[in-house]
């Protein structure tokens, strides 16, 4: 089997109406989809993330020309850093579907067929409260257990007590304030008034470049403490005994090989996104699938948040739990009507 050519689309998908606070920005920032062609009418498929330009897709594709996937290493594809996640899913595609197995199973096999996942909510602005809690209605009616939100220190006591009103106290709440308490002396004041409330955790509460701040709030509140970080960082945090959960991303096995140093620390991990659609999600789910310690809730949000997710059949979400593709492949199937609708031409 051999790459016989590479089609790349540049698309744009906008979020549903409940999102619109995002449409003139994140969801304006394009991503490329690509497929792989081989000589044996394979093909196989693979999402950018935001932003990154279709001439350097294209650039990298030429690379790959009349190489056999199941040659190649895939835990090390030797491609621009930058574009080894998009490849990685295309040829990991391939190679299950030409060994007609799941790519769970070449990643090592499933501890899972259904992965817990969250609800989640941008940050509203004057009124998140008020629109946040209907979000997380929406959340609680659809089956959600946890969502997860963009908090700010002035209103984040106000927004919790309103989620609770709409969604009830069984919805668990992530605070991800992307380091916006600025200091542990305002984290630790927001989260006493927060006693009582279900909050998973703090997620990234204070800036990263000092990690005693956070051990310092480790001991200081009883709001579980995670980190949003990869590689070397996980390292540090595990050493200073910075975090009680991380929340880490990456190719599949960067994934995996962040999530196993977690693990070896006794630290529980959630795959982070980008608020992807359909086939970089699809591609989370094999790895969260193929990862021990993966057991909390994802960011993966399917079509609570985006029109559309550019996949034939949409990845099933229900109760909280989204399931494993099993089909051979990433199992999922690129919607070429949908890719030209949202094709930026």
């Amino acid at each position: 089997m051999k790459i016989a050519r590479v089609e790349t689309f540049t698309v744009a998908v906008p979020f549903v109406r409940k999102m619109e606070v995002l449409n003139d920005s994140l969801a304006k920032v394009p991503k490329v989809i690509i497929k792989v062609h081989t000589d044996e009418g394979l093909i196989g498929i693979g999402e950018t993330y935001r932003g990154i330009p279709e001439s350097a897709v294209r650039e990298e594709a030429s690379k790959l020309i009349g190489k056999d996937p199941l040659d190649m290493n895939l835990q090390d594809l030797e491609v621009s850093p930058r574009l080894k996640h998009v490849f990685e899913q295309a040829l990991y595609d391939l190679a299950g579907k030409s060994l007609g197995v799941p790519v769970y199973k070449l990643l090592g096999g499933a501890y899972r067929t259904e992965v817990p996942v969250s609800a989640w909510s941008p940050y509203h602005g004057p009124k998140n409260p008020e629109k946040t809690a209907k979000i997380a209605e929406l959340a609680a009616e659809l089956g959600y257990s946890v969502i997860k939100l963009k908090a700010r220190p002035w209103d984040i006591v106000e927004t919790v007590k309103a989620i609770e009103k709409a969604a009830g106290p069984d919805m668990g709440i992530i605070c991800d304030p992307n380091t916006r308490f600025n200091q542990p002396s305002i984290a630790v004041k927001i989260a006493r008034k927060l006693e009582g409330y279900n909050i998973v955790c703090f997620e990234d509460p204070v800036p990263k470049e000092n990690l005693y701040w956070y051990v310092l709030l480790r001991h200081k509140i009883d709001i579980p403490i995670a980190l949003h970080i990869g590689g070397t960082d996980i390292i540090r945090a595990v050493k200073a005994e910075a975090c009680d959960i991380i929340n880490t991303s990456g190719t599949m096995w960067e994934f995996k090989r962040n999530a196993t140093i977690a693990e070896l620390a006794g630290i529980p991990v959630w795959h982070g996104s980008g608020n992807d659609l359909g086939i970089l999600e699809a591609s989370y789910l094999h790895a969260c699938a193929a990862t021990k310690n993966a057991t909390l809730t994802s960011d993966i949000f399917g079509e609570f948040c985006r029109e559309n997710d550019l996949i034939v059949e949409p990845i099933e979400i229900k109760n909280g739990y989204a399931k494993v593709p099993d089909k051979p492949g990433l199992g999922v199937e690129l919607d070429e009507k949908a890719i030209e609708k949202y094709r930026i031409k």
